[in-house]
């Protein structure tokens, strides 16, 4: 069985469908355990990397590709970076979220969107990404919530709808922000410190801070 063919897929491989369980991903953590599921998700974004988490050597004909593992021009694989904060490595959400921001997309005529937009999927994934958040099940939850990863702006503020909204604004900070600075240290809430990395939607809408400190080396006990 060939993990990388795109037989019996749509848009993708076995490989990359295999993390494609938006609905249950504790399930799917305990299925595996962490440590294998760390291992395998992570080794498939540092193959991807050289590729700048783009599709690359595929064959048509034969639906075979070379170790196509990551692949951010299709929806399938979006979820991916932020699958590490259900299984106890939110730095590494952190890691490859910013490195796919970085990479990924550009501004010039060879380097704007690597794939197909799709009504807006690439750019709403870099929006959002920008900001430091995604949200992993399309809000469909009974209670939404948004997964941290690294912003790439020092302050942003969002300004709410009142049409829609009770609150006014929501603003989200990250001190220390850079290049290099890329990994969350702490995380505050409206002034309390977040002991997971995501937030409720709610919090968002009622308005409101969110803070991060940034610095240049994970915080593995971020969070905890």
């Amino acid at each position: 069985f060939d993990v990388f063919s795109n037989k019996g897929f749509i848009e993708g491989n076995s490989w990359q469908y295999y993390w494609y369980v938006p609905h249950d991903i504790p399930g799917l953590v305990d299925f595996l355990g962490k440590d294998l599921f760390n291992s395998r998700l992570e080794e498939g974004f540092i193959k991807s990397e050289k590729h700048k988490f783009a599709a690359h050597v595929f064959d048509r004909t034969t639906g075979q590709s070379a170790e196509f593992y990551i692949n951010q021009g299709n929806e399938v694989n979006m979820c991916t970076p932020f699958l590490f904060n259900y299984s106890g490595k939110p730095w590494l959400a952190q890691k490859w979220s910013r490195a796919i921001l970085d990479s990924f997309y550009g501004s010039t005529p060879y380097h704007g969107w690597e794939g197909d937009e799709d009504e807006g999927q690439m750019g709403g994934w870099y929006v959002m990404s920008a900001l430091g958040l995604f949200e992993m099940n399309g809000g469909v939850s009974l209670k939404p919530e948004l997964e941290l990863s690294s912003p790439l702006f020092n302050k942003i503020t969002i300004r709410l709808d009142p049409g829609y909204y009770k609150g006014k604004t929501f603003t989200i900070e990250a001190r220390n922000n850079s290049k290099e600075n890329i990994y969350i240290q702490k995380a505050y809430l409206n002034g309390k410190e977040l002991k997971q990395p995501r937030i409720p939607f709610v919090a968002i809408v009622s308005g409101g801070t969110l803070l991060l400190e940034m610095g240049d080396k994970p915080k593995f006990d971020c969070f905890n």
